[in-house]
């Protein structure tokens, strides 16, 4: 009987123990901004197409502009079908910009609202908050494409409009972040999934994870393209590789990855 105990003392202890560690290699989200300064939240679910779901809080009061954009594009349908179409392991993941057949989705762009550009916002960006891609030409080209960081990144504060954070699937975001990626030649883009991964819809209200709800039915038409849109790709240039490490210009062949980071989009 002593030793019947003694077995099970020694499995619980062993459980305990790598529950713990367990624990302590989880990574945590982005911790909740200073709410002094955050009134309002707007919930987000980015529901995708093989079932998974990020759940996403956005701060209006950080960055008006950019969540309005977010949310009216999301109503829209604007994001169902688009793709993640740029994973960077370490780093970030970008989409809302191309289908499945990369073919872009233009819309028109918004006012960057971080520091460089003369805008007070105060979100930095540490693992699970989202932020908008843009060119690194223009610092009000950002449209609809967006990024959510995997690890912390704090060289991108002041230059990129974060404009929330993951509350629900980070787990999700980091599954993105380790799939298989390549380069597609005839788009000129690297660091493209193998394997599309899809954006079914994503939902704007109080809807956590676990809803369906496409916002397909919200809106019928997406925002107008604006005429003077002449980028190819307008909110976020020539993907770069983890192995060449290239910028967007191809004669930049000799810039390493940590230069890159600091080069984003």
């Amino acid at each position: 009987m002593k030793k019947s105990i003694s077995v099970i003392s020694v499995i619980l202890s062993l459980t305990m123990l790598l529950t713990s560690c367990k624990q302590a290699d989880e990574k945590p989200a982005a911790p909740t901004p200073d709410p002094e300064l955050v009134k309002s939240t707007i919930n987000a679910t980015i529901s995708l197409e093989d079932g998974d779901e990020i759940v996403l809080e956005l701060y209006p009061d950080l960055a008006p502009e950019t969540v309005e954009n977010f949310v009216e594009l999301a109503e829209d349908g604007f994001y169902d079908g688009t793709i993640f179409h740029r994973v960077i392991e370490d780093f970030m993941i970008q989409g809302g910009g191309y289908d499945e057949n990369l073919k872009e989705q233009k819309t028109s762009s918004i006012k960057g609202e971080f520091a460089d550009n003369g805008f007070e916002n105060t979100l930095s960006h540490t693992r699970g908050v989202i932020s908008m891609a843009r060119t690194s030409q223009n610092m009000d080209s950002a449209s609809s494409q967006f990024f959510i960081v995997q690890q912390d990144s704090p060289h991108l504060d002041g230059k990129y409009a974060a404009f929330g954070r993951v509350t629900e699937g980070m787990e999700i975001v980091d599954d993105i972040a380790s799939v298989k990626t390549g380069t597609v030649a005839s788009s000129g883009m690297e660091d493209v999934p193998v394997s599309p991964i899809v954006i079914e819809t994503i939902t704007i209200g109080s809807d956590t994870a676990g809803s369906k709800k496409s916002s397909k039915s919200s809106k019928p038409t997406m925002k107008p393209l604006e005429d003077d849109n002449e980028d190819r790709d307008e909110s976020s240039p020539k993907p770069t590789s983890k192995a060449s490490s290239k910028p967007e210009d191809d004669e930049n062949d000799d810039i390493d990855e940590d230069e890159i980071k600091s080069m984003l989009f």
